[in-house]
């Protein structure tokens, strides 16, 4: 189970922008979390890109991935629309 949400020390919002095809975290620690977040009454948002892996914000993270056998790449559609969906986050939460 990934790191659980200590709801005395969450103060904001939540935006969480995952890659869907990410060989890093388990179903397990994003179903945990998503509990959490629920249970605790927090205010958060989450969003799957189909089809992105861990690292797929960044631009290098395909040749890195090559270059060192792991499963990371860049996908800029995915990365386009986290950063337009991070935006629409900002000027909704922030006031």
């Amino acid at each position: 189970k990934g790191v659980p949400v200590d709801a005395s020390k969450l103060t904001a919002s939540v935006l969480v922008c995952n890659g869907a095809a990410d060989a890093f975290v388990p179903q397990e620690d994003i179903d945990a979390l998503q509990k959490d977040m629920i249970a605790n009454n927090e205010d958060y948002t989450f969003i799957n890109y189909a089809e992105s892996t861990h690292a797929f914000t960044n631009p290098q993270s395909t040749a890195v991935g090559k270059q060192f056998g792991m499963p990371i790449a860049y996908n800029e559609a995915a990365d386009k629309k986290s950063y337009a969906d991070f935006m629409k986050f900002v000027k909704k939460k922030v006031k």
